[in-house]
């Protein structure tokens, strides 16, 4: 099996009380892992009798690479097959005469990723780098060790095929900033058609060909199966005084049931938009998972030349005869520049590692930062929960139909996704709103536990823990090397609440979604706030501001948007390590193309924008390689 959860055994505390880890929690990863842990790129593998390419290598097959007739050479390199990569990848092996490698660390997307109500189950399972922050004393204070949670998607299609699937561009306002920067070409005009060309959009919004593309590789849609307390959810924040809204068009304060990379009830990953349908019919293009490169190759006159890699326990190295495309994401990308000597000089030295060139790589880290910790009950007449034989039954019948229809085909509340001006005067939204599910009253007594082992189905559930998100953080943190261990997890700073100023935002936020429980739409159903607080915020008065900054501080969470550790600038920018066409400053044919080049986060999730950043970033290396007045038709 390609696919392996995370280990009840491992990570259930020997008092928790939680269903996950009761028997049944090991009987449905059983079904689970029988049913999805197989993947569709093995399956075509084995039908074409395909074979990884080094599994028989012999010593003198890896001493051959060193001879310039048998070494392994391309055109382009990428790095990493996740939502910006796969893109670059695609777009690049257009070019029929260009040899074009992918290369990524994780194994085939598993089928468990497709399924969209098992999105929570991916966390912590063998396709997550199951990154950790560092504790800072002001967050994540009621966590293990005060350390977050930073999943990463470790597989192909990179985070776009662990993650909760929203399509979020986030606002005009955010790509003008980073162009008035003095970022030419990325300002939102600039960015739209970008946006539109990936787009394949299934919805009413696809009528609107101004801000939608419906030719696009990456579906994008709603969920068929979207359950009534994700409606009440809409309708209580349309009531508060949201409108409801497209929100990836001209205007973002709004309210709606979001659209998700999805088709048909099944997950549309990047790899699944842009690679599979293209990997065993493009001779030109090399797709190779389980490969981990730990080395970009520079030359004495500072050029990017290759790269080295592991593959099969075995050292490997690829040479470009054009450029290496690093998109690793935010914390991989910065990562792999500092292993080959391109970061900071200090840190650098004091890892013995040389000097190839002085950048500020792993700086300017930041993430949206949101917090749990508020419940919204459901009564019996409004939640969404079942037996366990009929969550075993649901889970087995989903991969049993052909129009994915059932429960399973959505994911639960998570969609119910809305943007709040906290103060009349700021110029676009510096809050959002999504939503989490659980059985509320094991949440209530265990949060923690029930954070981190969430691997039942999100369709089901008592609860709603809705997340108030802070879109315009001012903390920054960074990302440096471990010294015990630089090819390990880097050690990651991500200095929440460093800057004081991002809790006015939540605490806005914290008020208005309080008032949500005296809408229509809430008291119709029966729903209401459990105003019991928290053991870790029990001295506090529960809804006051100081008992929203205890839980903010306590049960500190990430939304999984990290960016800026290899942001873009001008010249001028001494901050900056790549410029606006995304080339490494003073290293030749080496580019960075994905969320971590964001100068400042955009105000909502990061997947669509990184899919725009690829197909931004890629036609800048096809404007410096093709004469302009070549046609390129991209099949």
């Amino acid at each position: 099996m390609v696919w392996e959860p995370l280990n009840l055994t491992e990570v259930c505390p020997a008092y928790t009380q939680i269903t996950a880890c009761s028997y049944f929690g090991y009987i449905f990863l059983d079904l689970v892992i029988r049913l999805y842990g197989d993947a569709k790129d093995r399956r075509i593998q084995e039908r074409l009798n395909l074979r990884e390419d080094d599994q028989d290598e012999t010593v003198e097959d890896l001493y051959n690479y060193e001879h310039e007739d048998q070494r392994e050479e391309y055109d382009f390199i990428v790095v990493g097959a996740g939502s910006a990569g796969c893109v670059v990848a695609k777009r690049l092996s257009a070019i029929e005469e260009w040899k074009v490698l992918l290369l990524e660390v994780g194994p085939e997307q598993p089928d468990v990723t497709l399924v969209p109500g098992l999105s929570t189950a991916l966390l912590g399972s063998n396709i997550d780098w199951n990154y950790k922050t560092e504790p800072n004393g002001r967050s994540c204070l009621a966590r293990s060790n005060q350390q977050c949670a930073w999943p990463r998607g470790k597989t192909m299609g990179g985070s776009s095929s662990i993650n909760s699937m929203s399509y979020i561009r986030g606002n005009k306002l955010d790509y003008d900033d980073w162009a008035a920067a003095g970022n030419d070409g990325w300002s939102y005009e600039d960015v739209l058609p970008y946006f539109k060309k990936s787009e394949n959009n299934l919805n009413v919004e696809g009528l609107n060909r101004k801000y939608h593309g419906v030719n696009g590789e990456q579906y994008v849609s709603r969920y068929p199966y979207i359950d009534d307390p994700s409606i009440m959810l809409t309708e209580a924040f349309h009531e508060g005084g949201l409108p409801i809204r497209d929100y990836n068009a001209a205007e973002q304060v709004g309210t709606m049931q979001a659209q998700s990379v999805v088709k048909d009830g099944v997950r549309v990953s990047a790899n699944n938009a842009f690679i599979q349908p293209i990997r065993y019919k493009r001779k030109n293009l090399t797709v190779r998972p389980n490969s981990e490169v730990i080395r970009i190759l520079v030359d004495d006159d500072k050029r990017a030349y290759g790269v080295s890699y592991i593959r099969n326990g075995k050292l490997k190295k690829a040479y470009a005869k054009k450029e290496v495309i690093v998109s690793g994401g935010s914390i991989n990308s910065p990562k792999l520049l500092m292993l080959s000597g391109i970061g900071p000089r200090e840190h650098l030295e004091d890892l013995y590692i040389d000097v190839v060139q002085d950048l500020p790589v792993g700086e300017n880290l930041h993430d949206h930062v949101t917090f749990n910790g508020y419940i919204i009950a459901l009564p019996n007449k409004t939640n969404t929960m079942v037996s366990q034989q009929e969550i075993l039954d649901s889970t087995y019948e989903y991969s049993q139909q052909k129009c994915k229809t059932n429960p399973l085909s959505g994911n639960g509340a998570v969609n119910s996704i809305s943007f709040l001006k906290s103060l009349p005067d700021i110029p676009a939204p510096d809050v959002q709103f999504q939503m989490d599910t659980a059985v509320w009253e094991e949440f209530i007594e265990e949060p923690e536990v029930v954070d981190s082992i969430a691997i039942f189905p999100t369709a089901y559930y008592t609860g709603i823990l809705p997340r108030t998100m802070n879109i315009v953080p001012k903390s920054r943190g960074k990302i440096i090397l471990n010294s015990t261990n630089p090819y390990g997890p880097p050690l990651i700073y991500a200095n929440y609440f460093g800057d004081a100023r991002d809790f006015l935002p939540l605490i806005r936020g914290v008020r208005f979604l309080l008032s949500l429980e005296n809408t229509i739409a809430f008291r119709s159903r029966g729903a209401y706030f459990v105003k019991e607080p928290l053991k870790a915020c029990a001295d506090f008065e529960w809804g006051s501001d100081d008992y929203t900054v205890c839980l903010a501080k306590s049960f500190t969470s990430s939304p999984y948007h990290p960016v800026g550790t290899c942001k873009m600038g001008p010249a001028s920018d001494k901050t900056a390590v790549v410029d606006p066409r995304l080339k490494v400053y003073g290293i030749e044919g080496l580019r960075v193309i994905d969320a971590s080049i964001m100068p400042v986060v955009i105000r909502g999730n990061t997947n669509a924008p990184s899919l725009m950043i690829g197909e931004r970033g890629v036609a800048f290396v096809l404007e410096d390689w093709i004469d302009k007045s070549h046609h390129l038709e991209d099949e």
